[in-house]
């Protein structure tokens, strides 16, 4: 508010006369009131308007989860398109594993306004000898407004191992802990430059942590026929350097969803594929809730030494 002194008008002084309202002689302040601007406005003109579509193929899945999910998948595009989180993809791949603040160099985008344009049911029949298949597409019209956000310094994640050195064949358990309740996330980046979705699976959706708690995965209850991490080096290979790599958050992060699986394990073919989908959907959380570690494991073939 901007407050300002100014002299009334003579007229304006002989009009108050008249009235009987005269004021008294000398200088009367008058106060001048700045308007401010609106913020939802201000906020509006910075964000970009971007029109794009979310998909969801119609299996094993209900007609709320179907919806819900194409929804989020535009969101994810838009933010992405925004952000350019393809061309931060290829700047941080070669570092993936070893860069200690990987996720904190994904820009965020928040989506502060949308709306539905239209939903679509397709039918995909590539040949007569199948069945056709259903996709639920949604068109949405999003405003995604590009932020700056620094991490938070009491946000941790810390992930170690029950080895460092394995022989092949044996079996690896991974250990976490978070310094917050958290959405936990485990990428295993193996010597044949392909990236195994650990953690969430098939078997265990509930990916759910608590603050300064340890965790096994697998669990004790789940080794065994449940679930097992074994290693191995690639064949005729006498040694192999992998990585587990932990990502938390603190809010979900549905990566599951997003990339082929391969029994109970999500799997990505390359790095450079996981860095993308991971970028794309860190996009959507702020620095400040997301935190990551990585612990470097070798494994051995010993017939070969």
């Amino acid at each position: 508010m901007k407050i300002s002194n100014l002299i009334i008008p003579a007229l304006l002084l002989a009009l108050l006369a008249s009235s009987g309202t005269a004021p008294a002689a000398g200088p009367v302040k008058i106060i001048q009131i700045q308007r401010t601007a609106n913020p939802a406005a201000t906020l509006a003109s910075a964000a970009t308007t971007i029109t794009t579509t979310g998909e969801v193929y119609l299996a094993n899945i209900t007609p709320e989860e179907a919806q819900s999910l194409a929804v989020k998948r535009a969101r994810t595009d838009a933010i992405e398109q925004v952000c350019g989180v393809k061309v931060q993809a290829e700047t941080l791949v070669k570092n993936f594993v070893m860069q200690a603040d990987f996720i904190h160099q994904v820009a965020y985008g928040r989506i502060i306004g949308e709306k539905v344009l239209r939903w679509e049911l397709k039918v995909d029949q590539p040949s007569p000898l199948k069945p056709p298949g259903l996709t639920l597409q949604v068109t949405m019209e999003l405003q995604v407004l590009p932020e700056k956000s620094e991490p938070d310094p009491s946000y941790k994640a810390k992930v170690w191992l029950n080895k460092s050195v394995f022989q092949s064949g044996e079996e690896m358990v991974v250990y976490v802990n978070a310094s917050k309740d958290s959405y936990l996330t485990v990428l295993n980046f193996t010597a044949d430059d392909s990236v195994t979705l650990l953690y969430p699976n098939l078997l265990r959706h509930d990916n759910k942590i608590a603050a300064d708690r340890d965790y096994e995965i697998p669990a004790r209850e789940d080794r065994g026929d449940l679930m097992k991490f074994q290693v191995a080096t690639l064949p005729d290979h006498k040694q192999d350097t992998e990585a587990i790599k932990v990502i938390c958050t603190r809010s979900p992060v549905n990566l599951l969803s997003e990339v082929k699986a391969r029994g109970n394990y999500g799997v990505m073919e390359s790095t450079k594929f996981a860095v993308t989908e991971v970028a794309r959907l860190l996009a959507a959380i702020p620095p400040r809730e997301r935190a990551e570690d990585t612990a470097i494991y070798q494994i051995i073939n010993p017939r070969l030494q």
